[in-house]
């Protein structure tokens, strides 16, 4: 089960290395308060939805719970796919002061937490437990974010991959997931 969780991290947060890599490529640096933030709205968004996702498990049978779980992920995963095809992208430097403030770290956590929320929400219906998954999604959303952003100021002169190679990958793995608690 452990596997599945880090996969479910990474899928809901390697997004966020795209983001980071964008931002990186303006120049937009994070605010360490920004992380912070950040950081506990990634959290507190994947715990509650791995609760509601746990308490929908204890109203339906066991086929059903692990149907709705694979519905879930892979609509979710397909959503995020079609997503990146059409190149959405999520750009939270409302005032283009290239800083990541307090104020716009709310709404990049927020955007940044609704593959999360329905993540969550299938994989507490999968029987994720809600102990240390929201913890290990958060750490992966700050690390792809940073890594994103160190690469993106690194690659800031060279060629550079689309934006959405990120959430289409992110998309492709949801949908395997979905149909691996399908079959198993």
């Amino acid at each position: 089960m452990f596997i599945y969780q880090i996969i479910l991290a990474v899928s809901s947060s390697i997004d966020s290395l795209g983001i980071g890599i964008t931002y990186g490529i303006k120049n937009t640096s994070i605010s360490k308060f920004g992380r912070i933030i950040l950081f506990i709205i990634s959290y507190l968004i994947t715990f509650i939805a791995l609760l509601f996702g746990n308490s929908i498990k204890g109203i339906f049978s066991e086929f059903s719970t692990k149907l709705l779980g694979f519905a879930i992920l892979f609509f979710m995963g397909l959503f995020i796919f079609i997503q990146g095809l059409r190149d959405d992208n999520v750009s939270a430097d409302f005032d283009n002061s290239n800083s990541i403030d307090y104020k716009e770290a709310l709404f990049l956590g927020f955007a940044l937490s609704i593959d999360s929320l329905g993540i969550g929400i299938g994989g507490g219906i999968i029987g994720i437990g809600f102990s240390i998954f929201p913890f290990i999604v958060s750490v992966f959303q700050m690390f792809f974010l940073s890594f994103g952003n160190y690469l993106g100021r690194k690659l800031n002169n060279l060629s550079r991959l689309p934006n959405n190679v990120w959430s289409i990958i992110s998309g492709v793995l949801l949908m395997f997931i979905g149909v691996l608690k399908l079959m198993f």
